[in-house]
């Protein structure tokens, strides 16, 4: 037995309200009946286990990973026939991480209060998101859970194969050229000082590259003790304005203007938008609120904004085709077979195809982009510590020159 929290109308139009125990929302709609009361709002009351989950919620974050390896084996388990109940009690004995075990143990305490599964899950949204928890909702309302874990598996293996690729893409540029920026400076401090000593001896007058060198070499001695915070604090005011809306929504647009990993992004974000759908109207989950699920498991902000005014034309009527047609940066040969998916009424398997498609368009660009990148990036720091080189040999080669 449950308690509900309820809100109606009496006969006489009076509102009422007040808490009944029942096994279901169902079950509380016909006792209300019964004594004349039209339910307009019912609510499950939280007991004190539920209560202290909400507030763990905050602290308590897991990993893909450790998503993606419970939902295996609660799988494989439920599908041996174990119920869920004593599943998740299995797992909460293997676990050693404290984390996971203490969302298992506020999870088989909700379970066993009599609350569903995907309740109990819901008090977790920084591990479990909306997504995750509206599929495993229609699994349990379906009765077929281990079939939905399944295919959650499979979905969050993919999710996370094309986030890697994704995250690789844009790391590997970066940590080379801060590779350079570090060897160039340490040219810059402790090289260069001693060919300007031995310089210096010969008297001569030095070419302006060499002298461009020595003066960066000089600032940056000079000033060390100044730069060094102040990178420091403008890296970390930058990490902080990007994790602010309006930053992360102008680093999304810089993504997107990229090339090449402008590229990438938006391939990979349509990947995970079709894949996503497929999943959901595959669990049974109605079309608009699947696109607003949808929606909120994109990465990148300004594709975000773009999808969230399909919801709205598709309520009056319209196609899935029709409206991502007119979405600019949503690729026509996706648009033609969604809508001959929708038209066939295969609309599921389509959203799969073009997700296998895109899916693999970005392992593509990615493997081309990464070869590609790597003899620009070569030259890049080679030229600029040859420079460097050269720079600081002409005084040597023009005095070798009028011997």
């Amino acid at each position: 037995m449950a308690e509900f929290a309820y809100q109606g109308m009496s006969r006489s139009g009076e509102r009422v309200s007040g808490s009944l125990q029942a096994q279901s929302e169902d079950e509380l709609r016909a006792i209300l009946r019964q004594k004349g009361i039209r339910p307009t709002k019912i609510t499950k009351a939280r007991t004190a286990v539920q209560a202290q989950a909400s507030t763990l919620q905050r602290k308590e974050k897991l990993t893909l990973e450790q998503v993606s390896l419970l939902t295996r084996q609660l799988q494989l388990l439920i599908s041996s026939g174990i119920p869920l109940l004593q599943g998740v009690a299995i797992v909460q004995d293997q676990v050693e991480d404290r984390s996971l075990k203490t969302v298992l143990n506020t999870i088989e305490d909700t379970i066993s209060k009599g609350s569903f599964f995907w309740e109990a899950l819901s008090f977790f949204p920084l591990s479990f998101p909306r997504l995750y928890v509206a599929l495993v909702r229609a699994g349990e309302n379906s009765g077929a859970l281990d079939q939905m874990l399944k295919r959650l598996g499979k979905y969050l293996e993919n999710s996370e194969r094309v986030r890697r690729m994704i995250k690789g893409a844009m790391m590997y540029p970066i940590i080379v050229i801060l590779i350079a920026i570090g060897v160039i400076s340490l040219m810059l401090i402790l090289v260069i000082p001693k060919f300007e000593d031995m310089l210096k001896g010969a008297g001569q007058e030095l070419p302006l590259p060499t002298q461009i060198v020595i003066n960066l070499s000089h600032f940056l001695t000079n000033n060390i003790m100044v730069l060094i915070p102040s990178v420091i604090g403008l890296v970390y005011m930058t990490m902080r304005y990007l994790r602010t809306s309006e930053g992360k929504a102008v680093l999304d647009r810089v993504f997107l203007k990229l090339p090449l990993i402008g590229n990438i992004v938006l391939k990979g974000s349509v990947a995970r938008f079709c894949r996503t759908l497929q999943t959901l109207l595959m669990a049974g989950v109605n079309v608009l609120d699947a696109i607003e699920i949808c929606r909120s498991t994109l990465d990148n902000g300004v594709i975000e904004e773009a999808i969230s005014g399909i919801r709205a034309e598709i309520e009056v009527g319209k196609t899935l085709g029709t409206v991502l047609s007119k979405v600019s940066f949503f690729p026509k040969m996706a648009v033609q077979m969604i809508t001959v998916g929708e038209a066939t009424g295969n609309l599921d398997k389509m959203l799969e195809k073009v997700a296998d498609y895109y899916e693999d368009e970005v392992e593509v660009l990615v493997g081309g982009m990464s070869k590609a990148m790597e003899p620009i990036l070569l030259v890049f720091l080679g030229g600029a510590v040859g420079g460097i080189l050269i720079a600081m040999y002409l005084p040597i080669f023009k005095m070798a020159g009028g011997v």
